[in-house]
């Protein structure tokens, strides 16, 4: 797919950044692109694409009111196939795991340059996925730095599965029959759960996952 055949396509973007939605929009009309919405936060684009149709989406992960990755999750739940690149600050692998898990298509560091945006734009227009090379390399940032939406997002999906019912003060075997999953896989998530948030004990855990609403029951 050339730049000619995205021509007349029709992009929303959200972001809460003005100046660089403008960028945006600007690189995308450039190339003959419409942007024909722009949004400052998640809900008020899903409200939209309940009436309205577009060819791409671009979306922003760190938003007011409901993340990207929420909406990535929510747009697929509503059977919306629109093709979604997400353009973020964070380049922590775990995250961009998570976006895909959640059916994002492409994933591109703000920090890209002009024809990396195309590229993604022409490959998932094309039903293809992208990421930024620099971006596949490993983690440049380190965990001593990480934020409250990289150390959300730091799990997978299962380990927060499992997390809930370790919050709920469920044995290995339970958890095990709850998910269907063996119980040394319980136990391996666990251990893996308390590596990767960096905790010694269960109240650490806990305290934890109430602060940064690390599953979906938790309301903080």
């Amino acid at each position: 797919m050339s730049i000619k055949s995205v021509q007349n396509k029709r992009a929303i973007i959200i972001d809460d950044h003005k100046l660089f939605t403008s960028g945006l929009a600007g690189i995308l009309d450039d190339i003959g692109l419409k942007v024909i919405a722009t949004f400052s936060n998640a809900i008020d684009a899903l409200n939209y694409l309940k009436n309205q149709d577009t060819d791409i989406i671009f979306s922003d992960i760190n938003m007011p009111k409901m993340d990207g990755i929420s909406f990535c999750n929510k747009v697929r739940e509503k059977n919306i196939e629109t093709p979604i690149i997400m353009l973020s600050m964070y380049e922590d692998s775990n995250i961009i795991k998570e976006s895909f898990d959640n059916g994002a298509n492409g994933y591109l560091s703000k920090n890209t340059e002009r024809e990396e945006i195309i590229k993604a734009l022409t490959n998932c227009l094309n039903g293809k996925e992208f990421v930024n090379k620099n971006l596949l390399k490993e983690d440049k940032i380190s965990s001593v730095n990480k934020d409250k939406y990289q150390t959300k997002y730091s799990l997978s999906t299962r380990e927060r599965e499992v997390l809930e019912h370790i919050l709920n003060d469920e044995k290995n075997s339970v958890i095990a029959d709850l998910l269907n999953i063996s119980k040394r896989t319980v136990e391996t998530h666990r251990k893996n759960i308390m590596v990767k948030l960096d905790v010694k004990t269960p109240v650490a855990l806990a305290q934890l996952a109430i602060k940064y609403k690390l599953t979906t029951t938790l309301k903080g």
